[in-house]
């Protein structure tokens, strides 16, 4: 019996018949109108998505590969237009694989944006908080990853710019105690995307400070009254939410007599 083809594409396409078998057409309305059409999904739920990429990893045995082949396999999963294939290359990268990357990857995460494989805030939101968060927490230098990171606020696209803030969202509230220079990071970067008026920059400083706020309050509420022109009403009310009662109401009505 001839070996099973173990190139990329093929070990990808294995998964995608798997995800494709567990699919219903219940599941996949239910997230087309969470996403209002924005994304398409093949319709299966997010713990069969789990439970499809760890049963793969280990069937294909690229728990026992090189580096190089778990990772390209897991990227490889990114160029499919469903969601769900989208997410368990995630899963693949931020769960199964997590110790072995670095910040020598992200100029190959950084093409999934340019490529337009990762182009929706659901994905983007999902791929920042699992996997970029995870390579911050497990580097050997925490505050150097996350500078590489917090750079895509650079990047030519907005989900790349997004992602490069969103990723800090569950250690923001930690502020310096989870790695120096965290604070001044997260302003700095919240400072590039709040000049952007399109939501999906606005709500990333919105949430992201929103977390800040409760380690830094006085710095993000000054950040609040710097930018009362730039951020969006929607902005503000999130990042404002964990603030005291009085600078809560002080900086909403602040923005509302703009």
């Amino acid at each position: 019996m001839a070996s099973p083809d173990t190139s990329v594409s093929a070990r990808t396409r294995r998964l995608q018949r798997t995800l494709a078998g567990r699919a219903s057409g219940s599941t996949r309305a239910w997230w087309e109108r969470y996403l209002k059409g924005e994304a398409a999904f093949r319709g299966v739920p997010m713990a069969e998505v789990r439970r499809a990429t760890k049963a793969w990893w280990h069937d294909e045995g690229l728990d026992g590969e090189d580096v190089r082949t778990g990772r390209d396999a897991a990227l490889d999963l990114f160029a499919s237009r469903f969601t769900e294939d989208k997410l368990a290359g995630t899963i693949a990268l931020a769960e199964l694989c997590i110790e072995n990357l670095g910040d020598t990857d992200l100029p190959a995460f950084a093409r999934l944006f340019d490529l337009g494989h990762v182009g929706d805030w659901n994905v983007t939101d999902w791929f920042a908080v699992k996997l970029l968060a995870n390579l911050v927490c497990e580097s050997d230098d925490p505050a150097r990853t996350a500078r590489a990171i917090a750079d895509w606020r650079k990047g030519r696209t907005l989900w790349q710019r997004r992602a490069g803030l969103v990723a800090f969202a569950n250690l923001a509230r930690h502020g310096d105690a989870a790695f120096p220079g965290q604070t001044d990071l997260l302003l700095e970067t919240a400072d590039v995307l709040v000049r952007d008026p399109e939501r999906f920059s606005q709500t990333a400083v919105g949430w992201v400070l929103r977390e800040l706020g409760v380690a830094e309050p006085e710095r993000v509420s000054a950040f609040a009254r710097d930018h009362r022109e730039r951020l969006s009403r929607e902005a503000l009310r999130n990042l404002t939410a964990k603030l005291d009662p009085a600078s809560r109401k002080a900086l909403r009505d602040a923005h509302a007599a703009r």
